[in-house]
This record gives C-alpha cells, structure tokens and sequence, in this order.
C-alpha cells in the first residue's frame, strides 16, 4: 500500500520524458538501479526508500483522469511511489528531493490522495506533498491493518534517529581524529515491548557519542590473571553519569552529541570496565528495522 504521485506538464510546456530521465540520472545520489526507466532511491544510513518509474502512456489512474479537466496537461508517464505504514522522517528525508524535482522542471502533480484538491494536476508549494504524505499516512496507520505487525516510536525519538545517521557521512568526513562513529539501532524490549535506541560502544574507544536509551558496550580486562570478555546492555543516562566528566560537547545540527578523545578514552579505562552489565542484548531484546515502525498509536 503507497502513497502514488504521477507527473505532468503544462502542454506549453518543451519539457520531453528523456530530460525528466536525464535529471532523475543525474540527481537521485541513492539510486541502487540501473534500469533506464525505473529510479530506486535508498539510504542505507537512514532506511529511508523511494521509486519512481517511467511507464507506458496513462499510468496514473483512468478514472481520476476520466473525473477532472487534463486539457491543459500533458501526462509525462513518470510516477513515484512511498509505502504508508511508516515513521514520519521517510517524508521528512524524501520529499524535499521531490519538492526540487518539481521546481526544477517545472511539473504539476496529480496527488489522488489530496481530497481537498480537483482530480487534476496542479502545483504544489515545497512542503504541500510533505504533509499530504504525513496526513495520508498517520490515518493509515490508525486504521485496521490485519498482516501488518506495527511498533510504535515517539516521533521526537525517531526523528533525532533519522537526523543522526542522515549526518553520518558528514561526521565521518569532517572528524579527522580517529573516532569511532557508531550507528543507531532500534531495540524492542521482551520485558515492556516497548522501542528503544541504542548505539555499540566497544572497549572504551574514543567515539561521537549520540543521545540514546542504551549502549551495547563490550569490556574486555584482565582478572585473576585470566583475560575475560563481557558485553550487554548499559542505560546511557548511568554511564554518563560516571563518565559523562570524559567527555565535551560536539557543536552539530544534531543535538546532544558528546566526543571523547584518544587520551580520555585511555584515562577512563577502569571506571568503564567497572560499568555494570544486568543484561545481555539476547536478553534484553530484539532489533528491528528502521521501516517497521510508525510514530502513530493504533
């Protein structure tokens, strides 16, 4: 089940299918196809997806078409697709590439699920589709669902998710100290079902460290001449309470990132080994993917 929207232009309009071709080629940096006609975008920082497909004549459909004016549009066989049953950052990541789509190329959108708007193309505002997307897609989310296994995040919570592993790449290319950055997982607890984030943090490395529900730590010291490894489940409010003092604040458009560096991460070694582990991750919980949960309860 998707959220459809299919391409037009004004029949004043010179734009020809191979330019819109040309640009989605040229613009799409995620694109994992190589098909001439379909466009497949996917971050797998993010798990954020989307296609858009250049068709046949007519493939949006017959009876919107059958139901409005389209005199004045010429139907430039391109439509693109996003599944419902998602978290609200999958629009937040995707429709601004959209948005530009439309600007750049001066399209008018036929949107079969904005009910307020004519059965026609017309032109939408950056913004405009991100919201019918969010609307369409909270009031599916709600709705009954049998098949569909839905977790639930706070949007707050999968929104600073989405804004961390976004930036990843530019944190990887702009820190040039050796600093382990972790990614961001989703953990569903068997004790109370609900979700939470996590990140690894191994051996006491230096690492950018996010604002997270729990670290998945792995100890590793020497005790009674035997060498003995550990690794599980630590709250990330308790380790930074003992080690908070270890680290300073990272200046980002992401909020809460903390940095330790190589000669603090050395000086902390025993108060991390001393972390208490109560679970390990088997215990604790289940990973689950980044495109199986809404920000909605049903």
């Amino acid at each position: 089940m998707s959220f459809d929207l299919y391409f037009f232009k004004h029949k004043d309009s010179q734009l020809t299918e191979q330019e819109v071709a040309k640009y989605l080629s040229n613009n799409i940096s995620a694109n994992i196809r190589e098909h001439k006609k379909a466009w497949s975008y996917e971050n797998p920082n993010t798990g954020t997806y989307f296609n858009v497909e250049w068709s046949q004549e007519n493939s949006h459909p017959e009876d919107l078409e059958s139901s409005g004016n389209f005199e004045n549009f010429i139907d430039l066989n391109f439509s693109f697709n996003i599944n419902f049953f998602r978290p609200t950052f999958f629009g937040l990541e995707i429709f601004p590439i959209i948005d530009t789509l439309v600007e750049k190329l001066d399209l008018y959108v036929l949107n079969p699920q904005d009910l307020k708007l004519d059965d026609y193309p017309n032109k939408y505002k950056k913004g405009d589709l991100l919201q019918s997307w969010i609307s369409s897609n909270n009031q599916v989310s709600t709705g009954p669902h049998e098949g569909f296994n839905l977790e639930y995040m706070p949007i707050e919570k999968s929104n600073y998710l989405w804004w961390y592993q976004f930036h990843k790449t530019d944190f990887e290319i702009s820190i040039t100290e050796d600093i382990y950055i972790p990614n961001l997982f989703v953990i569903k607890s068997y004790e109370d079902n609900l979700l939470y984030t996590a990140c690894a943090w191994t051996t006491h490395l230096p690492i950018l460290l996010p604002a997270v529900d729990y670290l998945i730590i792995q100890k590793k010291y020497r005790k009674l001449f035997r060498n003995i490894e550990e690794s599980g489940i630590v709250p990330y409010k308790i380790a930074m309470e003992k080690l908070g003092k270890y680290f300073i604040d990272f200046k980002s458009d992401v909020k809460d990132l903390r940095i330790l560096s190589q000669q603090q991460a050395d000086k902390m070694k025993t108060e991390f080994n001393s972390l208490q582990i109560r679970k390990t991750l088997k215990e604790f919980g289940c990973f689950v993917a980044k495109d199986c949960f809404v920000n909605i309860l049903q």
